[in-house]
């Protein structure tokens, strides 16, 4: 019979991911609170700002959180399209994505998180950040925008005909190691083709990222690791779901081990801040800087900690 691991005894183990490295060059210090600092502030006897950090460290902003809800709403379409589960309408599916949301939006707002860590805890309620009902509605539209793209999309459609044995992953945490470091890949959604796979990655911001190809690179490195596909046969397909807009990339194998080599400095630069790299113990947190740029800092889930 399976039993949990107690909290208490999950040791915070080093791993490396594209998010990770983003939060690493923005704001070391943000780095430290988020990978280190939060740790054991699920404990009831933890120190009162260890615990804070912990509940701050769960916040999301409101794009943020509308970009969860419909990629939430897609996995379990896709999941239930594996299993061979009907599909709800777009209207029914739509009402009770918002209905959620309403019922998160009020817990946040009501600070039910200050209690209960794990329930939704909004960036803008925690700061206070002032918003009209005007720009909520924005976020709830723009979430229904994204679904009914989706599911009158010719994507969805042709995920709807796939032959159940061609499905690989949806909305996976899957893994990697590269030369003893685990590397996290979230496949949001990926199947088999003629020799290789597809891998859908949704988006539900307007803009696009400039450059997507350590994200790519972790795919393709991912899908020789797990699948035994070659580089060349891998291919991304960028959706956004609010423009309704498909970009296709392709991968090389140069280019996936300039991304190895990026990542190992990656590593190395992470690794120069701990004190026990075995055990992956920092250093104390003052030997993590603060950026000084405002604009970060008034982003940073962090503010009220970082002193």
């Amino acid at each position: 019979m399976f039993k949990s691991v107690p909290m208490n005894q999950i040791r915070n183990e080093f791993s490396w991911s594209k998010t990770r490295d983003e939060v690493f060059q923005t704001c070391p210090r943000q780095y430290y609170f988020r990978y280190y600092g939060h740790w054991g502030g699920w404990e009831k006897d933890a120190p009162e700002r260890t615990k804070q950090i912990y509940i701050l460290k769960n916040l999301k902003n409101r794009h943020m959180w509308a970009g969860e809800k419909v990629h939430e709403c897609i996995q379990h379409t896709l999941r239930n399209l594996q299993r061979g589960i009907p599909v709800l309408e777009v209207d029914r599916i739509v009402s009770i994505t918002l209905n959620q949301m309403r019922e998160e939006f009020r817990s946040s707002r009501d600070g039910r998180y200050l209690v209960h860590p794990k329930t939704c805890a909004l960036f803008e309620h925690e700061y206070n950040v002032e918003m009209d009902d005007a720009e909520w509605k924005r976020v709830a539209d723009g979430v229904e925008l994204c679904l009914r793209n989706f599911y009158r999309s010719e994507t969805f459609s042709m995920l709807r005909e796939l032959p159940r044995e061609r499905w690989l992953e949806v909305e996976t945490f899957s893994s990697f190691y590269l030369e003893g470091t685990k590397i996290w890949a979230v496949i949001d959604c990926s199947f088999r083709t003629e020799g290789g796979a597809t891998i859908i990655d949704w988006k539900t911001g307007r803009g696009s990222e400039s450059d997507i190809s350590l994200q790519l690179a972790c795919y393709g490195m991912y899908a020789i690791n797990q699948w035994g596909f070659e580089a060349e046969k891998v291919k991304l397909i960028e959706y956004n779901l609010l423009t309704d807009q498909t970009v296709g990339f392709s991968i090389s194998a140069g280019e996936i081990e300039s991304a190895k080599a990026y990542i190992k400095g990656s590593i190395e630069d992470m690794q120069s801040l701990l004190a026990d790299v075995e055990n992956n113990v920092p250093k104390p947190e003052r030997f993590f800087q603060k950026v000084t740029d405002e604009k970060i800092r008034d982003r940073c889930n962090f503010q009220k900690v970082c002193d």
